[in-house]
């Protein structure tokens, strides 16, 4: 399931435009952006150049032009109406298109290969940006966040395989200073008398009986009813109390199979 979705991060670097729940998600330029603009018909107007810190790019004849904030088609709107205001072009046709972008970012923390922060441009997915920061770590879970505005949502990286929930999720757009935090697999340890002792990923919602099976079952010369828990517990630190094949697990907990004495 781990390869089958890390492929599909990186299918999914391509993939199609979405503003998720109505946001406008269009990218907004900024200090440091480089732009390329041209003026249909007037060559000698035509400029490559980094939008200064205060949020301005010069241009010739208008002088400085204040972008910050600003789309693509606001930007290229507002140089227009500079040019036809002063005088300088009737009715101009204006493109600008960003060259290298450098004013905002995201930054991807946590169990990924390449974790770090990375520049935003106008098309980055949720998803695009995992696949472009190495994909998930070896020691990564299933869940990861996106933290956007203070408020932490949680994603699951095999909804990816799911139909529907995988394609809408693999258009989530993000925004400037937006994180994405992938957290380490919680683990569970199952030791005595089982196949395969060991440390095992946890599932949501795993319980003593799946952990046994994960550990390749019992063995012949387990007990089935000496079944014991350690669990750290806040107020007293590994504890072991006795569980049942029922039993809830919790990150980190150990689960031990006692011998049979008959």
């Amino acid at each position: 399931m781990r390869l089958f979705g890390l492929m599909w991060l990186a299918l999914s670097l391509s993939s199609a435009v979405w503003a998720a729940d109505g946001i406008d998600n269009q990218y907004r330029l900024g200090p440091g952006d480089v732009v390329r603009v041209t003026v249909y018909d007037h060559a000698d107007l035509a400029l490559e150049a980094e939008i200064a810190s205060d949020g301005s790019l010069r241009m010739p004849l208008v002088g400085a032009v204040a972008l910050t904030g600003m789309t693509f088609s606001q930007a290229e709107a507002r140089i227009a109406e500079r040019l036809q205001s002063g005088g300088f072009v009737n009715h101009p046709q204006v493109n600008l298109f960003i060259t290298q972008y450098r004013s905002q970012t995201v930054s991807v923390v946590g169990a990924v290969n390449q974790p770090g922060r990375y520049r935003l441009d106008g098309d980055t997915t949720l998803v695009g940006i995992l696949a472009t920061a190495g994909g998930i770590a070896a020691n990564g879970g299933d869940s990861f966040y996106l933290i956007r505005d203070g408020l932490r949502r949680r994603y699951r990286l095999s909804d990816l395989a799911t139909d529907g929930v995988g394609d809408e999720l693999g258009k989530v757009r993000l925004k400037p200073n937006d994180q994405i935090y992938v957290p380490k697999q919680a683990q569970i340890y199952v030791y005595g008398e089982v196949q395969r002792p060991g440390v095992y990923p946890l599932d949501d919602g795993m319980t003593v009986v799946k952990a046994i099976a994960m550990a390749g079952g019992f063995t012949g010369k387990a007990d089935s009813d000496d079944i014991d828990i350690q669990r750290d517990d806040a107020q007293q630190p590994q504890q072991r109390q006795e569980a049942n094949l029922g039993t809830q697990l919790q990150a980190e907990d150990v689960v031990f199979v006692g011998e049979s004495l008959f």
